[in-house]
């Protein structure tokens, strides 16, 4: 993001890393860490480089661009999120473990909450669309929600909304994640034409064995999506 904005998504270590190991990647001079998210890319690679650090990468995906094998040399991956980000590394001779997505932890650690009875729309982080009454009608939503947080109660909040809701449609992946793991139905959204970084859905839905990501324009069409292909593959 741009380095003050805070994504939902990429924030969740904050609540899952045990404090010790947080503290010590936090302390680390010689290595800046990535706990999750989509971070693996030439991009983000050059940036933390050109900081005199090296790259980290954790339960990390990647964002669907062709790997530098001379950036990839230089950082060290513990794991990562999914089978494609796992099969790039692959072909720059990384033989990686995959851990699943950083969000599946949540239901381990935290319980679900109550339900609230509400169809939500999660937009993704960098979507253009407004947030009016008018927008949250169309949508036939009851409520609609940033994936922006600035404090750890916002994390929590989010996860409490997430998890009691009936349903969830998600521009957030992350937050489309969440309702997976804690079997709340959802979909994928398209808004208006954008989804943020589509790479990514398609390493996690393969990660869990849904098959090819679609995406829905309005809570009635996720809803029928999530009938006939989630639940009809159980």
């Amino acid at each position: 993001m741009d380095g003050v904005t805070r994504n939902f998504g990429d924030s969740l270590y904050e609540i899952l890393l045990p404090s010790g190991t947080r503290y010590q990647w936090e302390m680390d001079a010689e290595r800046f860490y990535f706990p999750g998210g989509n971070y693996i890319c030439n991009e983000v690679i050059l940036e933390v480089l050109a900081m005199g650090l090296r790259p980290v990468f954790s339960r990390s995906g990647w964002r669907g661009t062709e790997l530098n094998k001379e950036l990839v040399d230089q950082c060290v991956f513990q794991s990562v999120s999914g089978p494609h980000t796992k099969a790039e590394l692959a072909r720059h001779g990384i033989d990686v473990h995959m851990a699943g997505h950083v969000a599946y932890d949540i239901p381990l650690q935290y319980i679900k909450a109550e339900p609230n009875a509400l169809a939500i729309v999660v937009r993704g982080i960098k979507d253009p669309s407004d947030y009016s009454k008018q927008s949250i009608y169309e949508l036939s939503a009851d409520a609609m929600f940033s994936p922006v947080v600035d404090t750890e109660k916002d994390i929590f909040e989010l996860i409490k909304t997430i998890s009691g809701a009936r349903f969830v449609l998600a521009g957030s992946m992350t937050a489309a994640v969440v309702a997976h793991a804690f079997n709340i139905p959802f979909a994928p959204y398209d808004s208006n034409g954008y989804i943020d970084c589509l790479p990514k859905w398609y390493d996690w839905f393969d990660s869990v064995g849904l098959g090819e990501p679609i995406f829905c324009t309005n809570v009635i069409e996720g809803r029928l999506w999530h009938k006939n292909f989630v639940m009809g593959q159980k």
